[in-house]
């Protein structure tokens, strides 16, 4: 096999601190597999990002000490066919407005161009209108994103292939070639959890009183995050045993603690705040969650939905089209209409007193997992990207 080399161009930023670079670190996770699996050198084209490093989840590293090459784009710069010439195949973000150029630059000089997609224009508007209250401020978003969109599948046209994160994309833009789908995990074979370790959660499952019930994301409304206090107050009220844990931090956070407190929720909920993903949120929902708790009102194809099934763990979530799209691939959760919370307070209860049935998707959940884990998945995104180039 003759060697090719790949280029990666993000629409996830880099950070720099004197001559070391920042990186979010499951996307630099995904950049080692790439050049493990990858049969050629590996360069990643990123943008300088000037804003507040996340809480957790960063990895600094030196360029001397990194197995890829990584260009930085200085401030408002594009790229360019500089930095996509002499490559085999570009690998470039559909979601990122300042790409979609990239395939047309690509044909130009004879490289071969995929494209990643995770958003629809369903959550583009679905976003746009919970984030701007303004009728006015919210029509030009709207014609922007409805420009952005026609765009998109003006570099469709011109792309080689397609990969899709999640089957709400997956669908959306069918009509494009050599496409692929795939769900988005930060979780390897190795941290699933054990047949074993599952069983004995079931038991407890069986055994304990109160129903232990999980969250974690971003506290924002998108992510229905209002929601999940007001859940448990229904809960509470309704008579029903229960704790609700949430992991996260948002803009929302202050206002679930205070709505905690104003209803005697303490003992109900806790709020955990920002936690390192692999060393204790992954430990804490194999061991302590029954049932995962997933109230986004937008159809994006969040990652929390594999990595909370790799924890054995079912869910009960508003049925957007993200989480319909598993639903329809797996018998893994219940999904309930969005922004019924009523008819997610009237599920938890019954899941209360059907255990057996909470315990049954539980393993359901894993199996479907473990088809999805992260190696296999970008194993899989790199054989569609080799047989692009047509070299296997």
């Amino acid at each position: 096999m003759k060697k090719q080399s790949l280029t990666i161009i993000p629409s996830v930023p880099v950070w720099k601190r004197d001559d070391t670079l920042r990186f979010d670190r499951k996307f630099y996770d995904g950049l080692v597999l790439y050049t493990r699996f990858w049969p050629g050198p590996v360069t990643c084209v990123m943008s300088l990002s000037n804003s507040a490093l996340p809480d957790f989840g960063v990895i600094d590293a030196k360029p001397g000490d990194m197995p890829f090459t990584c260009v930085v784009l200085k401030e408002k710069e594009i790229v360019s066919e500089e930095h996509v010439r002499g490559a085999s195949i570009v690998l470039a973000s559909a979601d990122a407005h300042d790409q979609l150029h990239i395939a047309a630059l690509c044909r130009k000089i004879g490289v071969k161009c995929v494209y990643v997609i995770e958003y629809i224009p369903e959550t583009r508007y679905q976003i746009a209108a919970l984030n701007n209250r303004d009728p006015f401020v919210r029509l030009r978003q709207n014609i922007y994103l409805w420009r952005m969109e026609r765009k998109r599948l003006q570099a469709f046209e011109l792309c080689d292939g397609l990969q899709s994160n999640g089957t709400p994309a997956f669908f959306e833009y069918r009509q494009v070639p050599d496409h692929l789908l795939y769900f988005d995990t930060r979780v390897t074979k190795e941290q699933f959890i054990g047949d074993e370790e599952l069983e004995k959660r079931l038991t407890a499952l069986r055994s304990n009183n109160a129903l232990r019930l999980a969250f974690s994301g971003r506290l924002v409304h998108m992510k229905g995050a209002d929601h999940l206090v007001q859940l448990a107050l229904k809960l509470k009220r309704a008579g029903m045993l229960f704790h609700l844990s949430i992991y996260g931090t948002g803009d929302l956070e202050e206002q679930m603690k205070l709505f905690i407190k104003a209803n005697d929720l303490e003992t109900e909920v806790t709020m955990h705040g920002a936690v390192d993903f692999h060393r204790q949120l992954l430990p804490d929902v194999k061991e302590n969650v029954d049932v995962f708790v997933i109230l986004h009102r937008q159809s994006d194809p969040s990652c929390t939905y594999l990595e909370t099934l790799s924890c054995g763990v079912p869910i009960v979530g508003y049925r957007n089209q993200a989480f319909a799209g598993i639903l329809n691939l797996a018998d893994i959760g219940w999904g309930v209409n969005p922004d019924d919370l009523d008819a997610v307070s009237w599920m938890l209860m019954r899941l209360d007193i059907s255990r057996r049935e909470v315990a049954e998707k539980s393993r359901n959940a894993l199996a479907f997992a473990k088809l999805h884990d992260f190696d296999t998945t970008f194993r899989n995104r790199i054989d569609h990207l080799l047989s692009i180039t047509n070299d296997r």
